[in-house]
């Protein structure tokens, strides 16, 4: 009879042992959110963190970062891409030195004669912007925001091949841009524009972002 009970109580205690792991388990392979606005995932997640950039519609645009301000571990990735269900473009920009801040816009000279411009669609309503003056300088969309580009430490810069970048951050860049990121499906509002964004964080500290159109965007990654 003892034995029988033993047994029983054996059986009962491993049930209870693994109801406690399985628990264990479950909390430390999930992703905990605090406030929405605060995203840490665990050191086990092999997947990318996935992050918006911006979100809404035509009447309720959103200019956010959605979580702000994520904790990775080193070695992890973080994706970034535009919700929104307009063409409402949005870029993902590190700068990490000051001197590597830039602009949307960009003026350029043009020799004379030399470069006919066409609109994009053909006979849509579009014109390039010149500059007054005998200098033919032409206003454009300065290309190290419009591409996803890289400066390095020596300051080079280069650009990465959209509309889906990937790029491994070592920590000694200057400046990294995912360059304009449109919602897929609408990447003919902007051809050459991006779609999505991938970084691979692989140096510890924290990294701030801006959206270099909507400048009051901000983001911060924090990589442990």
């Amino acid at each position: 009879m003892n034995r029988k009970k033993t047994i029983a109580l054996s059986t009962s205690a491993a049930a209870f042992l693994m109801v406690i792991i399985f628990a264990v388990v479950a909390v430390t392979s999930s992703i905990t959110t605090i406030g929405g606005d605060f995203k840490v995932a665990s050191a086990v997640e092999s997947t990318a963190v996935k992050v918006h950039a911006g979100g809404g519609n035509a009447t309720d645009m959103l200019s956010v970062f959605a979580p702000k301000h994520i904790q990775v571990s080193v070695g992890q990735s973080v994706t970034w891409d535009n919700p929104t269900t307009v063409a409402e473009p949005h870029t993902v920009t590190f700068v990490l030195d000051n001197k590597t801040m830039t602009g949307i816009v960009s003026p350029l000279a043009v020799v004379p004669n030399s470069t006919r411009f066409e609109a994009i669609p053909p006979n849509s309503n579009n014109e390039p912007l010149k500059g007054p003056g005998p200098n033919n300088v032409v206003i454009a969309i300065n290309a190290r925001t419009y591409i996803p580009t890289v400066i390095d430490s020596q300051g080079s810069a280069r650009h990465l091949p959209p509309p889906a970048a990937a790029y491994t951050i070592n920590g000694n860049e200057k400046y990294i841009n995912s360059g304009w990121l449109i919602p897929k499906g609408m990447e003919k509002e902007y051809p050459g524009s991006s779609t999505a964004f991938t970084a691979t964080f692989q140096k510890a500290g924290t990294y701030h972002y801006i959206c270099l159109i909507h400048p009051w965007m901000t983001g911060s990654v924090n990589v442990k």
